[in-house]
């Protein structure tokens, strides 16, 4: 009986072990913003993988223990190569770097051929389990803490839910002169003509022309007073300052939930306004909105939020189908297609950036092409209805990655774009901004009021080094008011005094403006957006 117990020991078990740490790690590592129900369906297939592998070499070699280490060597190579890159290099995969790992891993296996004993890789079967297992086990401690922190958040969640069901609306009120129909374009991560032109040598001012030539009102001097988007639009949105969290959710989640109930659509639900929120897979759906539109490769997605529970209802209008969504479905992304970009398949998916679309069915990832084309095509819905609406549209453009030529193809993304690339991209993301504001314009029957404002900067294909935390303030801000209404642009004006101006304007409602204060993350990754420092007499620079 021990002499049994020792051999079953001896199983070399570590090749699948060791091919589900990988994604564990990376599944723990990005917790609560991939989709979970991926990541067993991920593991079954790895394991999959791994056995079809095992049996085919152990069929030539004839010892599970010689055969066992090959397929470890070949799990670990493919699953962490696009990790031990990006540790090493900067930039895209390429074609180099899949045949050095390649060849690494074949040098691995002959050298453990030629120099390891059949006895000693037997020995070591035992040792090899153990660590694969302790580095599992690991990795579930961490998700289990994770997930009784998560828990909490989302019953946080779902009781703020339950208070914007109760939000105070008036009857729905048709546009007219007086109550126009308002439109909160956000281009992410657009800077102004003065910073492309002093940091990139880039000259914006067709697309400043072609605004101004409309009717819109430019602000060369704007800046947003944080530098990160859901501090920023929360702040805008609700016109007032974000430096603490009075909730029991999480910090990023009070934010979202900030944005997407907010007190610029609750003013204008109580004066009659149909609150319509297109979701650009990074914010919430709206629990106040009349209307929460996604997008999905099958069309347009209604989405229905259920009162006193954290899921909603989507209800997809190209098959009429209904399914229950988990509510942080959406702001997550695909964890297969996180899982594969890690993998010696990144360089595949550069080739074929539409290759793993299929496995996101609910919508598109926040950065697809897709999101982007069918978001600015939907406005015109919008549009045409007679109600008077507050559509709220956050587009993840300019925001890298590039998926598009000057040309309007879509490419493989690129996450790193150079100067060249970059501007390549702004050039089309331009022609599709002009054609969007094109047709609110004409398909309005009263002028509408526009805003078009970026959340914050950007330093992408900057031409020299410079303070990232100055640029990140400057941003991209045009606004177009109906011919009878008159709205003054202040010197110097932050985005959180955006709706106070208008609505001011518009309404006469009296809101006060905020101190133009520009507050920087302590925490350059926005994991802990209330560490903050107040920059202002640092960064205020653009008000001349």
């Amino acid at each position: 009986m021990p002499g049994s117990r020792s051999k079953i020991w001896r199983i070399p078990l570590y090749p699948w072990l060791l091919g589900i740490f990988p994604i564990l790690h990376l599944y723990s590592a990005n917790f609560g913003s991939v989709i979970d129900r991926e990541v067993p369906i991920c593991i079954f297939w790895i394991m999959v993988a791994a056995s079809a592998g095992f049996a085919a070499i152990n069929s030539v070699l004839r010892d599970r223990h010689q055969t066992a280490p090959i397929v470890a060597i070949i799990v670990l190579g493919f699953s962490l190569s696009g990790h031990i890159r990006l540790y090493l290099f900067e930039g895209e995969p390429d074609l180099s770097w899949s045949f050095a790992v390649l060849i690494s891993m074949a040098i691995a296996i002959d050298g453990m051929r030629r120099f390891s004993a059949i006895v000693a890789l037997e020995q070591a079967a035992f040792p090899l389990n153990l660590i694969s297992t302790t580095l599992i086990l690991l990795q579930v401690a961490t998700l289990v803490a994770r997930n009784s922190e998560t828990y909490g958040d989302e019953m946080a969640t779902a009781a703020r839910i339950d208070e914007g069901a109760s939000v105070e609306t008036s009857a729905r009120i048709q546009d007219f002169d007086q109550r126009p129909d308002i439109y909160y374009i956000i281009p992410d991560g657009y800077p102004s003509d003065a910073w492309l032109k002093s940091e990139m040598d880039f000259d914006n001012s067709a697309f400043t022309d072609a605004l101004e030539a409309r009717g819109f009102v430019v602000a060369s001097h704007a800046q947003s007073n944080y530098a990160s988007t859901l501090l920023s639009l929360a702040s805008t949105l609700n016109m007032r300052h974000f430096n603490s969290n009075p909730t029991d959710m999480s910090d990023k989640a009070f934010l979202r939930m900030s944005i997407a109930d907010n007190e610029a659509a609750r003013f204008l639900k109580r004066h009659g306004y149909t609150y319509v929120q297109l979701l650009s897979g990074y914010l919430f759906p709206s629990p106040i909105a009349d209307i929460n539109r996604d997008f999905s490769p099958a069309g347009t997605v209604e989405v229905r939020m259920a009162r006193g529970e954290l899921a909603a209802t989507l209800w997809d209008s190209a098959s009429s189908a209904n399914l229950d969504a988990g509510f942080r479905h959406f702001h997550q992304r695909s964890f297969l297609a996180a899982y594969f970009e890690t993998t010696l398949l990144e360089i595949l998916l550069q080739q074929w950036p539409n290759l793993l679309q299929g496995l996101h069915s609910w919508s598109y990832d926040m950065y697809s092409p897709y999101r982007f084309l069918d978001t600015i095509e939907e406005l015109s819905t919008i549009v045409a209805m007679p109600e008077a609406t507050f559509t709220l549209v956050h587009l993840l453009k300019p925001h890298r990655p590039v998926t598009f030529d000057a040309d309007g193809n879509i490419i493989s993304a690129i996450g790193n774009p150079s100067r060249k690339e970059h501007l390549a991209e702004l050039e089309f993301v331009n022609s599709q901004f002009i054609a969007l504001i094109d047709e609110i314009l004409a398909g309005s029957q009263h002028q509408p009021i526009i805003v078009f404002q970026a959340d914050h900067g950007s330093t992408n294909g900057s031409v020299q080094s410079l303070d990232e935390r100055l640029i990140h303030f400057d941003v991209y801000s045009a606004v177009f008011i109906p011919d009878q209404f008159t709205v003054t642009v202040p010197r110097p004006f932050t985005t959180i005094n955006t709706f106070p101006m208008i609505l001011n304007a518009v309404f006469d409602a009296g809101f006060e403006f905020s101190d133009d204060r520009l507050f920087e993350n302590l925490r350059s990754n926005h994991r802990q957006p209330f560490k903050q420092n107040d920059v202002t007499e640092n960064f205020a620079r653009w008000y001349d």
